[in-house]
């Protein structure tokens, strides 16, 4: 530290974890924090303004005391040297974590390039401090007991997220061999505060929290099937444990590692030390959600044979197989300072975060996903359920779907609304219909235009806007959700090019 305060740059600021990280940082009075916001900055500076407020701070005021300094940037090439001038300590918190990439380059653009772009300035600028935020699972499909330490053996890696984070710690500490002090911090699975349940973006295991709340309402309209014996192969051992952590006590532990003084490298395991296993969790979701009959299965994905309801469960994009499979014990100096007794998570927290996510409906009402961008080009929906749908269904592999029969209402929400009831016999679009008049839908699916536009353009997929929250169904949830997989073949099949950037609308299929 040369002068009155300790400059520290925080990326991620607006992130699930990057916010709570920041109040850590600024509950110590010589610390003043530089954040990189994407541009336009005005606009970010609102997100994180709506963020902070929720957990009680300031941004203009702390902006105004020149405690928050924003920087405009966007990783991994957006970020000028300048800006690093009077920086002591870099915290890198910034991170995707998409599983398993979909062409668009991520999770490894963000979290291997947006990292590597981070020490390349750190090194060009003369920053001597590098603290990286990772991933307890870095560790992959391992077994036992993981030390704090750096392997630069690569591990049996299980999918895209758990390879760029390794690869970005191999960057992390190869820099601080050579350029300063790497330190590297692994938090496990984030759920919310252990207080008020609060999150401000509904991923990792409320993802299955949320395939389970969608289960249960499919059941609510099986009154022939008995919902607490629903035959249910889990997959995953229920012996194991799942290493969930409040978010805001891993961000307390980053923050004061971060803050310490350190002489050389080292790694942190942000981790629970007396996590539930997966059978608590189970229990917990079956109790909450008032179904049950789920049995843990050594089954692999996908089932060879899977029955109705397993069908249902996994719909939405199978991510539950990533969350019951091999448990872990971690070394970790954070939780050997937890109370003999205590526990980061226990019943009732859990259900505190659940409610929280519902009672904000999985979020949506958070700075993370309340943001709605000006129309995309020229992507009109009534052009696409009016035109584009009825000419290119005969062509798709919806046509080829017999069983196919179905009324189905489509509502749009934000800057272009509307509804459209499509009429299917047999795999074929009969007609669509708008207003008074329009036959009485089975089953509706509800999601924003932004939404719309990420969907048929496959930059975003259906079932991921589903689990997140952004998007609902209606009516006869169990025929809603055996429809999923069949628009998300069509969507593949057909995507549509739509972005701000664009003149016109065009699509990829012969039917354009």
């Amino acid at each position: 530290m040369t002068g009155a305060y300790l400059e520290v740059l925080l990326t991620g600021v607006t992130g699930f974890l990057g916010h709570y990280l920041l109040a850590e940082l600024l509950a110590h009075p010589r610390v003043r924090c530089h954040v990189v916001l994407r541009p336009p900055v005005l606009r970010s500076c609102d997100r994180l303004e709506r963020l902070l407020a929720e957990i009680g701070l300031d941004l203009r005021a702390l902006m105004s005391q020149q405690r928050v300094v924003p920087i405009e940037g966007a990783l991994p090439d957006g970020i000028a040297n300048e800006n690093f001038s009077k920086v002591d300590l870099i915290l890198h918190a910034a991170g995707n974590t998409t599983f398993h990439g979909n062409g668009s380059g991520e999770p490894a653009h963000t979290n291997i390039n947006g990292t590597r772009a981070m020490l390349s300035l750190a090194k060009a600028t003369g920053v001597r401090r590098f603290v990286y935020v990772s991933t307890a699972y870095v560790c992959g499909d391992g077994i036992g007991h993981q030390p704090e330490a750096f392997s630069s053996t690569v591990p049996r890696l299980r999918n895209d997220y758990e390879r760029s984070k390794w690869e970005a710690e191999k960057l992390v500490w190869e820099w601080g061999c050579k350029y300063g002090i790497a330190t590297i911090c692994r938090p496990s699975i984030l759920f919310g505060h252990s207080a008020t349940g609060r999150a401000s973006a509904t991923k990792g295991l409320y993802l299955v929290a949320r395939a389970t709340e969608i289960l249960a309402r499919a059941m609510d309209t099986k009154n022939s099937v008995n919902r607490h014996q629903i035959p249910l192969r889990i997959l995953g051992r229920g012996d194991a444990t799942c290493n969930i952590v409040p978010v805001d006590w891993a961000a307390q532990h980053i923050a004061q590692i971060a803050l310490d003084n350190a002489s050389e490298s080292t790694v942190h395991h942000v981790t629970n030390p007396d996590p539930p296993t997966h059978h608590d969790v189970k229990t917990w979701l079956e109790a909450y959600f008032d179904i049950g009959g789920g049995q843990f299965s050594d089954a692999t994905w996908p089932l060879e044979d899977p029955n109705h309801y397993e069908d249902l469960f996994y719909s939405l994009g199978n991510i539950c197989r990533d969350y019951f499979r091999h448990g872990l014990t971690f070394e970790s100096r954070c939780a050997a300072e937890i109370p003999t007794g205590r526990r980061l998570i226990d019943r009732e927290s859990f259900a505190r975060c659940i409610k929280y996510a519902q009672d904000t409906n999985w979020c949506r009402t958070s700075a993370e996903t309340f943001e709605l961008r000006r129309p995309a080009g020229n992507f009109d929906p009534k052009w696409y359920f009016e035109n584009f749908l009825p000419r290119t269904v005969p062509r798709s592999i919806i046509s080829q779907v017999d069983e196919l029969t179905a009324i189905v209402k489509y509502t749009i929400t934000g800057p272009v609304s509307g509804c459209w009831v499509c009429r299917f016999e047999k795999g074929q679009l009969l007609d669509v219909h708008t207003g008074v008049g329009s036959p009485r839908p089975q089953f509706e699916y509800r999601l924003s235009y932004d939404d719309l536009v990420d969907v048929v353009s496959c930059k975003r997929p259906l079932q991921e806007v589903f689990f997140l929250g952004r998007a609902e169904m209606l009516g006869d949830i169990e025929r809603a959700l055996k429809m999923v997989p069949i628009i998300t073949e069509f969507l593949n099949q057909f995507p549509v090019t739509c972005s701000e950037n664009d003149a016109a609308v065009s699509c990829t299929g012969e039917a354009c």
